[in-house]
């Protein structure tokens, strides 16, 4: 706890010293997007390639993937749903998720029914049991502050092929937590530097989804760039470095959204 402790106070620590400087607030680059004034393009499509996976500290593939987001965004922007999938170039690396998400006044909250089969060839995908799904659902509440570019958000998987045995040799959930700050140091016309910090743990047990023991799970910084190509248009590229103190591991990851 000694690492989340000092993560958690560097994070407040920056967010003060910012409050009179501060240039452009934007939201950080967690999961939940905050709602804006803007119409919203009711169905969409996304393609972003990365060189790898990473999600909340956890190296999900080291291979390159390709992922794309398909969604519906309301009118005012507040609510979207889509279905989320990722593949890695080895044939490995195989996702498909279903998500709901909405936003008001600075407060989030998400769904996401992840369902990753790599290690579950032979898994069903409609098969919800703890013992044998592919599948686990994460519940994620978040706020994005106004006077300050710092985000907090409190993440619980409530279903799934999150697990834990009691003493008596049965499979229970472990209802694992992860809780997260991300802040915006830089914010710049085409750039910007974000820096974030995590820790995951359970009520249930010791071991958790992402350890095995109460712990900073991620630590690092975002670096968000708009790259012009052939000096007719851009694309946004973000490279990610983080640390995993629990898992004891360290990675980049830069991705570059197509369209």
């Amino acid at each position: 706890m000694k690492f989340l402790n000092t993560a958690l106070a560097l994070v407040c620590f920056m967010a003060f010293q910012q409050l009179e400087a501060q240039e452009d607030v934007r939201s950080s680059q967690l999961e939940i997007a905050d709602s804006t004034a803007q119409e919203q393009q009711a169905f969409d499509f996304n393609v972003r390639v990365k060189t790898m996976h990473l999600w909340k500290g956890l190296r999900v593939t080291d291979a390159p993937v390709v992922d794309v987001d398909l969604n519906y965004t309301s009118k005012d922007g507040r609510f979207k749903a889509g279905l989320w999938g990722g593949a890695g170039v080895t044939g490995y690396y195989t996702e498909f998720d279903y998500y709901a998400s909405y936003s008001y006044r600075g407060f989030s909250l998400s769904v996401w029914d992840i369902n990753n089969s790599s290690d579950f060839p032979d898994a069903d995908i409609f098969d919800y049991d703890r013992s044998t799904t592919s599948h686990f659902i994460d519940v994620t509440l978040g706020y994005q502050f106004k006077s300050v570019p710092l985000k907090l958000s409190w993440s619980t998987i409530v279903q799934g092929r999150d697990t834990y045995v009691t003493d008596s040799g049965n499979l229970r959930n472990a209802f694992s937590n992860y809780v997260e700050a991300s802040y915006k140091l830089i914010q710049k016309k085409d750039w910007s530097i974000s820096a974030f910090a995590g820790g995951a743990f359970s009520f249930k047990s010791a071991s958790h989804f992402y350890g095995d023991k109460p712990n900073v799970t991620n630590l690092g910084v975002i670096y968000t760039k708009e790259v012009m190509v052939l000096k007719k248009f851009s694309l946004p590229f973000a490279a990610t470095a983080m640390w995993n103190p629990e898992q004891e591991y360290g990675a980049i990851e830069v991705a570059v959204t197509l369209f």
